[in-house]
């Protein structure tokens, strides 16, 4: 997802508010470079050299808003900023050195940004302006010779400690007016009923091996009403307790727990769900081999973070730790959050609140696995947090 912003001086805004907090120094503002002995203190001025719009998304369709309405796409740049750095002592610019290379490794460790800044966990309340949406990444440019005289030639100041990053993607909001939304009315009439022959679609099965009597989450997309789930011909009617159902008919809670489910022996079993008289094409549930580590898909669909997360599961009396990354894909390091474990037994292990709590939310869903002993990692089930 790209950054979305009102203004182009909100990025340098974002940048300016960034560095001020995560390396310390006091003055960082977007403008042009100062002298490099123009104070003792560190100091960071944040310029504009270039933007450059990105090819892939000059002919973007309109976007469809919740309300019917569309929106015309925005205006998507790559920007480069030259970042400067001033503080010498009697000559020595200790200062601009020092302040430069803390710069440098700030976006070299966290290269990309989730904005708004302001509603990242543990950050302090008043530190950061609510400034754009969606991530964006800061990236160091390399240079060479004459990229660096083009660049100082066309600044009326002395070469000083500077770096080059670029800034993607931008996208600016467009100026132009929504669109009406589209006639909701058809001749005829307005048809809201579903067209026969719809089949409900599984779309995945987590965890992909379960244990014996285990619980999966089945991910389907119904559009009819959901009625049961059958597995290796064992039906579940949807008012059986060991059938829970998400709102709108996804995801869905399957607990192996009786009507010979919690007998099926290791292997793949056939796996169909029923909605409005329709059957599924044919998924496929794996039940583990009797020693194999693995947990349970969580027993709520909807995990408040501020409670400890309780997995049941077998062979986890060597659980080390819990794994956690977005289930919409990694986009940078940080995005993978290590968590310790508590309370462990062979079938059951518990992830503290503590640090559950300090997983963005906003990320979410996410994956998570509990590795066990040096290297062995079980296969991975689906977390939703939030209250």
């Amino acid at each position: 997802m790209a950054a979305l912003f009102n203004d182009l001086h909100d990025v340098a805004q974002v940048l300016t508010e960034h560095i001020r907090e995560e390396v310390g120094i006091a003055d960082v503002q977007p403008g042009v470079p100062r002298d490099v002995s123009a104070s003792t203190a560190a100091s960071a001025r944040i310029t504009l050299l270039y933007t450059t719009p990105q090819e892939a998304h000059r002919n973007d369709p309109p976007e469809r808003q919740p309300d019917g309405t569309h929106r015309f796409p925005p205006l998507a740049l790559s920007c480069f900023y030259l970042v400067t750095t001033a503080g010498a002592d009697a000559d020595d610019p200790i200062a601009a050195h020092h302040a430069l290379g803390r710069i440098m490794t700030l976006y070299h460790d966290n290269p990309a940004l989730q904005l708004p800044l302001s509603d990242n966990p543990d950050v302090d309340p008043g530190a950061f302006t609510e400034l754009g949406e969606g991530v964006m990444a800061v990236v160091q440019v390399p240079m060479v010779l004459d990229q660096i005289d083009k660049i100082w030639t066309s600044l009326d100041v002395q070469l000083q400690p500077w770096a080059l990053f670029e800034v993607s993607p931008v996208q600016l909001v467009s100026q132009l007016d929504d669109t009406d939304p589209a006639p909701v009315v058809r001749p005829g009439g307005i048809g809201l009923d579903v067209r026969a022959g719809t089949r409900p679609l599984i779309l995945r099965v987590t965890p992909e091996v379960v244990r014996q009597g285990g619980r999966v989450r089945i991910d389907a997309l119904q559009l009819g009403t959901p009625e049961s789930v059958a597995v290796a011909g064992v039906d579940v009617p949807v008012a059986d307790a060991s059938l829970v159902v998400g709102p709108g008919g996804s995801p869905l809670l399957l607990t192996l727990d009786d009507g010979g489910l919690e007998a099926l022996a290791p292997g793949a079993q056939p796996l169909t769900v029923r909605a409005s008289g329709l059957v599924s094409r044919r998924g496929t549930l794996r039940i583990a081999a009797a020693a194999a580590p693995a947990v349970d898909a969580p027993a709520e669909l909807l995990h408040d973070p501020a409670t400890n997360l309780v997995l049941t599961g077998a062979n986890l009396a060597d659980a080390q730790e819990a794994v956690l990354w977005p289930d919409g894909g990694v986009t940078a390091p940080s995005d993978v959050h290590t968590l310790p474990v508590s309370a462990v037994a062979a079938g059951t292990v518990t992830v503290p609140s503590a640090g559950l709590a300090a997983v963005p939310a906003a990320r979410g869903p996410w994956r998570l696995t509990i590795r066990i002993g040096a290297q062995v990692y079980t296969p991975y089930v689906i977390v939703e947090l939030g209250t």
